[in-house]
């Protein structure tokens, strides 16, 4: 591969294997578990490298992955190999009690509860002030237990923030500050796209309902966010929530509302092939120019795909609209 270098790192050494490697592609989603790298590279030359060995990939002097070998099959020719980054450890489920705390205390917390292994290594994580909700969490992953605080984080003060492997570091950083100087179009590196505008989708509601118990009263407390205009288009979309929490009958109707302005409108993705850029991974932020569907905006990169051959390097992303406000 002209411009990427691959090492593994296993206990007998490390093996450069830029020069034999092929197929290479990284994944990198947005907020929904590891990345992971995938290559070959022949029989011929090359030996089958132990599972947890460390791997790096590195393109155009850039950084791109930082992990460890999952997986490797071997047919009469070719080694296949899968890696994962560290987030992958969090995979394990686990059950633990949440106290009212931050978001980055949080982050913090589950970390913790996996830091007997040596591979996790917490980086950049930004300050944030809300308290999520006091909540326990019984035998769910502790990805999952994450990706909860984030989205209650949202819910609370609009601030959706991004969990992810920077190079060997996890880093938690607010989603806005991912935005790229990149746009991507017609006439700037797109070369195809697939754009699809939907209500029927999971984080699509024009009825929101959230439910709290008073314990002391004995009764459950219902808060209603509604759009009356939208629900006579549409039909009527309920997104229904019981939340645990100690906050006032207030903060519980500000809580609606702001679902409600999140939810309030269709689900709208697309999908973007283009000529690869290597700053480009899952939360980042670029410009989308399509003139065909009338798009000028910025977008979320909710996966992308990067492949590098020998000759060149592509990107398929699958992208969010709306997300910035």
């Amino acid at each position: 591969m002209a411009n990427g270098e691959l090492l593994v790192m296993d206990p007998t050494g490390v093996y450069n294997l830029s020069e034999i490697a092929g197929s290479v592609k990284v994944q990198q989603p947005w907020n929904n578990g590891a990345s992971t790298l995938r290559f070959e590279y022949p029989r011929q030359g090359g030996r089958r490298f132990e599972n947890g060995s460390t791997v790096t990939f590195t393109y155009n002097g850039a950084n791109i992955f930082y992990g460890y070998l999952q997986r490797t099959s071997g047919a009469r020719e070719r080694f296949q190999c899968t890696c994962a980054d560290q987030l992958r450890y969090f995979k394990p489920t686990n059950t633990i009690l949440r106290k009212e705390m931050p978001l980055s205390d949080w982050v913090n917390t589950v970390a913790l509860q996996v830091s007997d292994n040596d591979r996790i290594r917490l980086g950049s994580i930004d300050s944030t002030e809300v308290n999520l909700s006091k909540k326990l969490f019984d035998s769910q992953s502790h990805l999952d237990m994450l990706y909860d605080g984030i989205r209650e984080n949202l819910g609370l003060n609009g601030y959706w923030y991004t969990l992810y492997d920077n190079f060997g570091q996890l880093d938690l950083v607010d989603t806005l500050d991912l935005r790229l100087p990149l746009v991507i179009g017609e006439e700037s590196l797109c070369t195809g796209f697939e754009y699809t505008k939907s209500i029927d989708d999971d984080n699509v509601a024009n009825f929101i309902k959230l439910a709290k118990d008073d314990k002391d009263a004995g009764v459950r407390k219902i808060y209603i966010a509604q759009d009356s205009a939208n629900i006579a288009r549409w039909g009527k979309i309920m997104h229904f929530e019981k939340v645990g929490t100690n906050r006032n009958d207030a903060q519980m109707e500000q809580l609606a509302q702001m679902l409600l302005a999140l939810k309030n409108k269709e689900a709208q993705t697309l999908r973007l092939e283009a000529m690869g850029d290597t700053r480009v991974h899952g939360g980042s932020g670029v410009k989308v120019e399509l003139s065909q569907e009338g798009i000028s905006g910025w977008m979320v990169v909710e996966s992308v795909t990067h492949s590098f051959t020998s000759a060149r390097h592509t990107m398929s992303m699958n992208m969010r609209w709306g997300d910035w406000t």
